[in-house]
């Protein structure tokens, strides 16, 4: 993690959003309080304050960083010049290593949109959560376009393309759950982990031989 002294120097709401997401992804969105997260910057809760009025206004920044970092990365792939199969593939093992790169974000999204849709929300708070999920399913889209792109062309299977982008978005956003990073990581291994991960997902819609 970059040094937050140094980040909160340079770009203080990049830095609050930045100890937010850790401090949720380490001990629960509703576990979390702003003095945590001030601590964690070894800052004031002021300067929290000063740049964000709640706890759910940093929630919906971070959701929107965490879908940025995923879209940037699969929406140029989408329309690529290259088979429908190897489209897909690329856009898994690009949206795997992001999740995996940025799971603290991702993490993050993943429980609190469970708890602010039990818990009693504003009608703005109700309006940016339908834009959220208007996003996250923006980013599923591209997938299956691909998908039935891929069908059209023989090289891909599904006999109902809609639902069998389900399990494989459940498999790629599994990785957020259980990875944790080993002491002295090498590139190479994280890239031998992100494709086994993207192997087990696709295996139901890609065809073989």
């Amino acid at each position: 993690m970059v040094q937050q002294s140094e980040a909160l120097a340079s770009d203080p709401r990049d830095a609050i959003l930045e100890a937010a997401a850790w401090c949720f992804m380490e001990r629960g969105f509703s576990a979390t309080s702003i003095d945590d997260i001030a601590r964690q910057l070894s800052a004031t809760k002021g300067m929290v304050y000063h740049y964000f009025d709640s706890k759910a206004e940093l929630f919906f920044e971070i959701h929107h960083r965490a879908m940025d970092a995923l879209l940037d990365e699969v929406t140029p792939l989408a329309s690529a010049d290259m088979p429908a199969s190897q489209r897909f593939s690329e856009m898994a093992h690009r949206y795997v290593r992001t999740l995996i790169l940025t799971r603290h974000y991702q993490r993050t999204v993943s429980e609190a949109v469970q708890m602010l849709l039990r818990s009693s929300t504003t009608e703005t708070q109700r309006q940016q959560l339908t834009s959220l999920q208007a996003r996250r399913n923006q980013c599923e889209g591209l997938f299956l376009s691909v998908l039935e792109q891929g069908i059209e062309e023989g090289s891909m299977r599904a006999r109902r393309p809609r639902v069998a982008i389900k399990p494989v978005f459940g498999a790629m956003n599994s990785v957020i759950n259980w990875y944790h990073p080993r002491d002295h990581e090498t590139p190479e291994q994280l890239d031998h982990l992100v494709r086994e991960v993207v192997d087990v997902a696709l295996q139901g819609v890609m065809r073989t031989g």
